[in-house]
């Protein structure tokens, strides 16, 4: 049983996969920009947004934040 408020569907193109796991390899971007990518694929692959926080040592604010900014912006909202 899930607890909290539904999430909104989070789906990548293929493009912005593409893109997205780039942003996330990169070392010539920002690391801010590289974490977001990284917090947007385990999103869409599923993971729970308090797992991702625990995992990349970040808060569920944080993550929820960058999951609905995706969602409404895609790409230009990182």
């Amino acid at each position: 049983m899930t607890i909290g408020r539904p999430k909104a569907d989070l789906v990548l193109s293929d493009q912005e996969r593409s893109q997205l796991q780039t942003f996330a390899r990169s070392r010539s971007l920002p690391a801010a920009l590289s974490s977001r990518a990284r917090i947007i694929l385990s999103s869409a692959d599923g993971e729970p947004n308090n797992a991702i926080a625990q995992r990349m040592q970040l808060t569920n604010a944080t993550v929820g934040k960058w999951r609905s900014r995706f969602i409404e912006r895609r790409l230009a909202g990182l």
